[in-house]
């Protein structure tokens, strides 16, 4: 069943890159499968807002959420190194990834549901913004359950390639073998004290090995939203590092 749905999401990105006429900016993507009765679900509720939601908040016969991130290609990577703003190809992956998200998670019910498996989208999991943004579906901290990866000291989880990309989810009632979360630390900072790479990366000095302050990375992400409006992100902090890309 994995084989199957691996295979499906990668049709659907080559579908989606010849419709839209756009390069592919992403590499193979990663699926990983987390366990609905997981208690790191219910604790999300603690460590990101009160009113995040849980997967049977979704789908009361859900069995598992299916998480998948989108690796953005080493050029585009590569692209956003130098400068305090986003680059041009940083901001297209940007867009067209969330763009993409929405068909594939379309896409990838509906192929689901075909198979006789129920399967939704996480809903109302935008962004809240009462002067402390955070989101009531975090997609980094449900890879984390998941079993991606763990976080970096730049609040971004590292992944089995790296951390450059994207993370999506869906809810399902597949009848599939959930993943481990990952306990060996992969940030070398959390592992050694070295590193700490990303903390100088950081234009907006948001960053320090002592804690985030989300506010000054929300305001550079606004002065990048200016020049590309549908981007709204900033990623100087997990490019050019040694968890970037793997």
């Amino acid at each position: 069943m994995k084989e199957k749905i691996q295979a499906k999401l990668q049709e659907l990105i080559e579908v989606y890159c010849r419709e839209t006429g756009i390069q592919n900016l992403w590499r193979e993507p990663i699926i990983k499968y987390g366990d609905v009765k997981s208690p790191h679900f219910d604790e999300l509720k603690e460590l990101v807002d009160s009113n995040h939601y849980h997967p049977l908040d979704y789908l009361t016969s859900a069995t598992v959420v299916l998480s998948y991130f989108l690796p953005f290609s080493k050029s585009v990577m590569e692209s956003n190194i130098s400068g305090e703003l986003i680059s041009e190809p940083w901001a297209l992956a940007y867009e067209h990834s969330n763009k993409m998200a929405s068909y594939i998670n379309d896409q990838l019910c509906k192929y689901i549901n075909e198979l006789g498996y129920d399967a939704c989208p996480p809903r109302d999991a935008g962004m809240i913004n009462d002067g402390y943004p955070r989101s009531r579906w975090s997609q980094r901290h449900v890879a984390y359950v998941c079993g991606h990866g763990t976080f970096g000291l730049n609040n971004m989880l590292i992944s089995d390639k790296g951390c450059v990309g994207r993370y999506y989810s869906i809810i399902t009632a597949l009848p599939i073998e959930p993943d481990d979360v990952v306990t060996e630390e992969r940030c070398i900072y959390k592992r050694n004290g070295g590193c700490k790479l990303c903390v100088d990366r950081c234009v907006a000095n948001a960053l320090t090995v002592d804690g985030f302050e989300r506010l000054k990375c929300l305001d550079q992400c606004n002065v990048n939203e200016e020049i590309y409006p549908a981007a709204g992100a900033c990623g100087k902090c997990v490019v050019g590092l040694p968890c970037s890309f793997k």
